[in-house]
């Protein structure tokens, strides 16, 4: 068992859409947790030559021995907005090829889209810092070892969109204890069946993100959208908004012995159990 401790400043925000919104759809508070996982399997994927078809594997072997995963605020609120895109229609509607300059009323459209701006509550820039805890540092893709380590985290350089760019301004290897049964946590949370939510503190947003400890490697019988839209694998999770540098979101969450808290120092994150 490893964990990473790991800060990343945000240059304005993010954009990471709800799906299957029609063409204008809002955005979430934070960054989905598979679009964390999405960013270190991009750099895992460079430094070990893999290929884009390949590599969208690698999400699914990160999945695989993720224990827990967790993102609070550092000094920044979330604050979901839309704003209008001009948007060039590339489509062939009655034989005819658009964009058309005959036709200009079906060449574009200006749907509405989701962002999220993270706006600071000091004179830094915004920061998100994410708690992250796998089985074990290394694992077998196409019978090679590849081992995901700090320096795979510190090349993160987008999360999301590529316009979502980021920077990573800390890492950190640690060696997390183990609370097993009831701990407070000041981190995200998973709602899932066996934890129960008793007391919070602070303010919390509760949204629905692709389960990152169920993905699976996508063919014609799993599509994600549908998965998404039929919550077949969607999880709940309760994400703490930071109101004041001063005062930092908690929860008091009891847990069966399918789920266990990893805690370094004064962050604990909450995750599945593994022996």
């Amino acid at each position: 068992m490893i964990g990473y401790i790991v800060d990343i400043e945000f240059v304005w925000g993010f954009q990471a859409r709800i799906a299957g919104l029609s063409k204008t759809s809002p955005s979430f508070y934070y960054p989905p947790p598979t679009t964390f996982l999405g960013a270190l399997a991009e750099v895992i994927a460079k430094e070990n030559n893999i290929g884009e078809d390949e590599g969208k594997r690698i999400i699914p072997k990160l999945s695989n021995n993720l224990l827990a995963i967790g993102w609070k605020p550092l000094n920044c609120i979330p604050i979901k907005y839309a704003d209008i895109n001009k948007i060039i229609a590339i489509k062939i509607t009655s034989g005819i090829l658009y964009p058309h300059p005959k036709d200009l009323t079906k060449s574009f459209d200006s749907p509405a889209r989701g962002r999220t701006i993270l706006s600071t509550l000091d004179d830094d820039a915004p920061k998100i810092r994410w708690f992250i805890v796998f089985r074990k540092d290394k694992f077998i893709f196409n019978g090679n070892e590849i081992e995901v380590n700090a320096d795979s985290f510190w090349k993160m350089h987008r999360i999301s969109s590529k316009e979502s760019r980021i920077s990573v301004t800390d890492v950190k290897r640690v060696a997390p204890v183990i609370i097993k049964n009831k701990s407070v946590i000041n981190y995200s949370i998973p709602v899932k069946e066996g934890i129960n939510l008793i007391r919070g503190r602070g303010e919390w947003r509760f949204e629905y993100y692709v389960d990152p400890f169920e993905v699976e490697t996508y063919d014609s019988q799993e599509n994600p959208l549908i998965n998404y839209l039929t919550k077949k694998k969607i999880i709940l999770f309760g994400s703490p908004i930071l109101t004041s540098i001063l005062s930092t979101p908690e929860y008091i969450v009891e847990f069966n012995n399918k789920f266990a808290a990893y805690k370094y120092e004064k962050e604990v994150v909450i995750g599945r159990w593994s022996k």
